[in-house]
Formats: structure tokens, C-alpha cells, sequence
């Protein structure tokens, strides 16, 4: 009678009418995120969260930040690659060791792009050797780079990647040269490497003379238009084919600490301000062919009792912000401890550590989105 009494709650149970389509079809309207916590329930769940076709189709928002540290903790400083959650709690969804990649690879993380990694990579055997790659963490493919004569040639130069998973399952490289040593220099000309050619394009910079990229900003991709901030208050932009040039003001001037980034389907301006009161302002481009820009959100630290435990000691300090929340995210020190990622929700004003402060120096903060599209090799 028990049994026939499980039975019967089983058939009654509202789960147990969904078709397996439908599960599917639930299921990957779920961020990832969720996806992950929904492997604990049970080895079905597991099996079921863990179907490559579900993470494909699931929607994706930030995860997490790479980031490369510095421990002072023995004699000799020790440089590793890390990786922490957005939620700063529980394992890292993503192994920053990258062990997929060839372990003799000495890899230095430059950019991302909406899934994938750009890496600078060294060799010392069988030859020393300099050389880039592309890679995705979710997937764990990569792909190899061939050398440009215009990094060569240059006394200087910006790496950038390009990839919208929407558009195309083919990513883009940008390389911005200058002949001129050191960070922020005007940029000459700019070099293109597409994946579905597997070669460099080259062209002169069409921004005019005098256009100083500034090196430590990231780029942002865009309707198919890439964006670059500039240390002279503007954003320049050019189009995949290195044909249409252009320049968008910025809303304010860019004296102090910027950050561009895409959030909610527009084009933002972060800016934390070097005066007393840490002034920060966002700014959303409410119209992108008039180029206006709207204050979206204005205050000032100091005096809120919510910023109490934080503290800006270097000058580069906004590190993103969140693509589908009013999330901003900063390189700051925490209730005086070392360096650590601070959130800052504008809706609610809270202000919290996502990466605990540990006994090593943090720097070269790299958002993470995962992607689990077609590798280039999966096409027909």
C-alpha cells in the first residue's frame, strides 16, 4: 500500500509532468551560475546541469574576476593566477591554472571578451619564443596566434580582443601600434587578426595624430564596433574591417580614474574622481549617433558610512561594471588589509568585498563571462 501510495505521489508530483524537451528548454533560460549549484542536488541534476547543449543555449552574466597576484608570504615573491567568484564565496567556477594549456607555456592573462581569454605567451624551449593566444575556459580550446611584423616593428603596443558569440562564433585581435616607447602613446596604426582568415590586415590609424589610447582602460565591443577610451577625454572607435573610424566625447573630463564597459544594452562611462570626497559619477550613452550622454548615478564616498572600510591606495581602481545589474566593481583595499575586489550596488548603496584580502599584492583584475558556443574547429 506504501508503495502504491509513492507511486501515486510521484505521478501526482508537477515535476514529474514535464517532458525531458521541456526540462531542457527551463533549464537553459538559468544563468550558469544557478546551473552549477543545481549539480548538488542529486547525480541526476548533475547529469542534467552538466548536458553541454543546456549550457549552450543557458544565458550568461559575469561569473567572476581573473586576477595575477604577488605572495610575500616566504623570501622569494611568488606570481599566480587566480581566480575568484562574483559572489566571493565557494570554489572558483573556473580553473585559473588553465591546465588545458600546454604546461611548458608561460601564460600572462591581457584581456577577455565575452567567454573568451587573450593571453601573452612565452617559451624557452625548444627556443624562446613570444607569441599570443586565444582560449576558452568553459570548452578548454585555445588557438595559437601567428606572429605580425607591425609588433615587431613597433616601439609599443595595446593587445585587445574582440568576440560576440551572438554575431559569430569567429573572434578578432586588435593590435594597437606605436613608435613611440612607453604606456600611452599615440597610436600609428592598428592591426587586425581575424580568425576566420587566420591572418594580420594593417592600416593606419584613422584617428589622427595625437591619439593616445590609454593602455590600462579595456575595451569595449559593441554593435560590431570596437571602443577604446583615450587619455584626453573621448572614446575612439573603428569597425571590424579597419574601415570606419570615429570618436565619441566623453561625457566629463577623464583626470583620474575611467573605466568604459557595456551594461544593460548601452554604452557606460565610470568615473571615480582623485579629489577628497572620491567622487564617482556613471554615465550611460542614451543616444549613440547624437553621442549623448546621461548621469545615470552620482556620489560621494567619503561621507557614507557604507564606504567606512574602504580605500583607494593606487590610482587605477575601477575595474567593471556588471553587464546586466547597477553593479560597479573596484580594485581597493578592505578594512585596511591588502588588495581585494569591492562591489558597490547603486541601487541599494551597499558596498561589499567579493575577493577576501589576503597576504599577497592583487593587480591585473580580468572580468569573466563563460561561453560554451562552437570552438572554430566545431564548424561545418
Amino acid at each position: 500500500m506504501e508503495e502504491n501510495i509513492r507511486n501515486m505521489r510521484r505521478r501526482l508530483s508537477p515535476a514529474s509532468l514535464l517532458t525531458d524537451d521541456l526540462v531542457i528548454h527551463i533549464l537553459s533560460r538559468v544563468p550558469y551560475i544557478s546551473l552549477c549549484r543545481f549539480k548538488c542536488v542529486s547525480k541526476s541534476w548533475l547529469a542534467l546541469c552538466s548536458d553541454p547543449e543546456i549550457r549552450k543555449k543557458s544565458p550568461q552574466t559575469l561569473s567572476g574576476f581573473f586576477y595575477r597576484s604577488i605572495t610575500t608570504e616566504s623570501r622569494h615573491c611568488e606570481f599566480r593566477r587566480e581566480f575568484t567568484n562574483v559572489s566571493g564565496r565557494g570554489q572558483p567556477m573556473v580553473d585559473p591554472s588553465l591546465s588545458f594549456m600546454p604546461s611548458y607555456y608561460k601564460i600572462l592573462l591581457i584581456d577577455s571578451s565575452n567567454g573568451l581569454l587573450l593571453c601573452r605567451c612565452a617559451t624557452s624551449f625548444p627556443k624562446r619564443e613570444y607569441f599570443h593566444v586565444v582560449c576558452n575556459p568553459a570548452t578548454k580550446n585555445w588557438i595559437r596566434l601567428p606572429e605580425t611584423e607591425a609588433e615587431k616593428m613597433a616601439r609599443s603596443h595595446i593587445v585587445r580582443l574582440a568576440f560576440d558569440p551572438a554575431a559569430s562564433s569567429h573572434f578578432r585581435v586588435f593590435l594597437l601600434v606605436s613608435h613611440r616607447p612607453g604606456p600611452n602613446t599615440d597610436v600609428t596604426g592598428v592591426e587586425v587578426y581575424s580568425s576566420k582568415t587566420g591572418a594580420w590586415t594593417y592600416r593606419q590609424s584613422g584617428w589622427g595624430r595625437d591619439c593616445r589610447v590609454d593602455s590600462a582602460s579595456r575595451s569595449v565591443l559593441y554593435n560590431g564596433i570596437m571602443h577604446f577610451a583615450t587619455v584626453s577625454s573621448s572614446v575612439v572607435t573603428v569597425d571590424m574591417e579597419l574601415n570606419r573610424w570615429g570618436e565619441i566625447p566623453a561625457p566629463q573630463e577623464t583626470n583620474s580614474s575611467c573605466l568604459i564597459g557595456l551594461s544593460q544594452g548601452h554604452l557606460h562611462f565610470v568615473q571615480l574622481h582623485n579629489s577628497e570626497d572620491r567622487h564617482l559619477s556613471v554615465w550611460a550613452l542614451e543616444d549613440y549617433h547624437t553621442q549623448h550622454w546621461i548621469l545615470k548615478h552620482s556620489v560621494s564616498t567619503v561621507p557614507l558610512p557604507e564606504w567606512r572600510h574602504v580605500h583607494f591606495p593606487g590610482y587605477r581602481e575601477v575595474i567593471a561594471i556588471h553587464p546586466d545589474r547597477h553593479l560597479i566593481f573596484f580594485h581597493a583595499g578592505w578594512r585596511g588589509n591588502s588588495d581585494c575586489i569591492v562591489s558597490y550596488d547603486m541601487d541599494s548603496g551597499v558596498v561589499k568585498a567579493i575577493c577576501p584580502p589576503g597576504p599577497s599584492c592583487a593587480f591585473t583584475y580580468i572580468p569573466y563571462v563563460p561561453c560554451f558556443s562552437k570552438w572554430l574547429s566545431d564548424e561545418n
